[in-house]
């Protein structure tokens, strides 16, 4: 951007996703005297530093949060918990670290604040380059709105994934390979899912194969990419704790059980998410709001088909697909803060004072969530 104007409407997302992560911070320090804390939940949890009370801090801590600063601080070890995360995000925790002067937490929301204003930055960019400037600029807006976005501004590995995920695709776009293939190599090492990229990108490759003379050679080192970052997860992991899959016995711990053996039996799946359960509201295994969402996401889907670019269609399926068909469906309102094409899609859909009747009530919950979040008294 070197001797240009930055553009204006990046200007605005920028300030926009800034105060609102802003406020989101304000939010959690105010939950703490608005909303009772439920020491219950806290204690229950892996807390770290562990045995610490809870106190002030502590609602900007929760949940997976303690996992990757315990990670980022101590590194993996043989059969503890903190294997089943993946070592990307608790790796660039201890980077910050150093320049925060060992506050890991602040280094942490240093992080993912800068990732989700990059991440909002480059949907624009990608969005911009594939559609036009107002639906990418909707776009924006429309996941910053997104009830469960507030996560990309939490100690979790939703913006880093994200970022890096928008990232790839559009730097292959631009047919810039380094900065794509650096992508590919680390988004495995980010979370389970990361390996699923690689299948919007093969989806373009053979597009390009198809309707292009000319193929550019360094291309195919992307998917060999995705293969060397996984597979240097398994060396960390190996090296660490002696075992290459010691996170997957870890996950095991977790209650969201989650497979791709699930994939084989589709009508098992169904019913033991759908009719055989006693639902609750937001139990972990048992949500009613990660189902509905569940169903937005798949009417979604059904109306991205011949809407969407084919590889952004792509990523849109394996990415809020896979994570729903493997398990029970916990978590699932977060998961889909990365699928970011739904929103793409949103933004196609919503125009005018229209979009106001997504925003206003999306908003109105992502702050009740917040509240909820940081006061121990739900998870996604």
């Amino acid at each position: 951007m070197t001797g240009r104007a930055i553009n204006p409407r990046i200007k605005s997302l920028v300030v926009i996703t800034l105060l609102v992560k802003v406020a989101i911070l304000v939010l959690i320090g105010a939950s703490w005297y608005l909303v009772p804390f439920s020491f219950a939940g806290h204690d229950a949890n892996f807390v770290y530093p562990i045995g610490e009370p809870a106190w002030l801090a502590s609602a900007f801590k929760t949940w997976d949060a303690n996992h990757y600063l315990y990670v980022a601080d101590n590194w993996y070890s043989p059969f503890h918990i903190g294997n089943a995360f993946y070592p990307l995000f608790p790796l660039l925790i201890r980077m910050a670290g150093y320049l925060t002067f060992g506050h890991t937490l602040v280094g942490a929301f240093v992080l993912s604040t800068l990732f989700a204003v990059l991440s909002v930055v480059y949907l624009f960019l990608l969005i911009a380059k594939t559609y036009d400037e107002e639906v990418a600029y909707r776009s924006s807006l429309i996941l910053l709105a997104f009830p469960t976005s507030f996560y990309i501004g939490l100690v979790y590995t939703e913006s880093v994934f994200l970022l890096l995920a928008i990232m790839l695709l559009y730097y292959l776009r631009e047919n810039r390979m380094m900065p794509a293939i650096a992508c590919s190599f680390l988004l495995p090492l980010t979370r389970p899912t990361g390996i699923l990229v690689i299948v919007p990108v093969l989806v373009a490759l053979l597009l390009e194969l198809r309707t292009k003379r000319s193929f550019d050679p360094k291309k195919t080192l992307l998917p060999l990419a995705f293969v060397a970052g996984y597979g240097s997860y398994l060396l960390v992991m190996k090296l660490a704790t002696g075992d290459p899959f010691a996170g997957f016995d870890a996950q095991k711990v977790f209650q969201a059980s989650n497979s791709l053996l699930n994939l084989l039996h589709p009508v098992d799946w169904f019913l033991n998410n759908f009719i055989y359960t006693d639902f609750t509201l937001n139990g972990f295994t048992t949500s009613i709001m990660n189902r509905v969402f569940f169903v937005v996401y798949a009417v979604i889907a059904v109306l991205s088909y011949r809407k969407l670019d084919t590889t952004l269609f792509a990523y849109l399926l394996i990415t809020g697909m896979i994570p729903a068909l493997t398990g029970s469906l916990t978590s699932y309102m977060r998961y889909l803060v990365i699928v970011f094409p739904m929103f793409v899609l949103l933004a196609m859909k919503l125009k005018g004072r229209s979009v106001l009747f997504y925003l206003v009530p999306c908003s109105i919950l992502q702050v009740v969530l917040v509240l909820l979040h940081a006061s121990n008294r739900w998870v996604a």
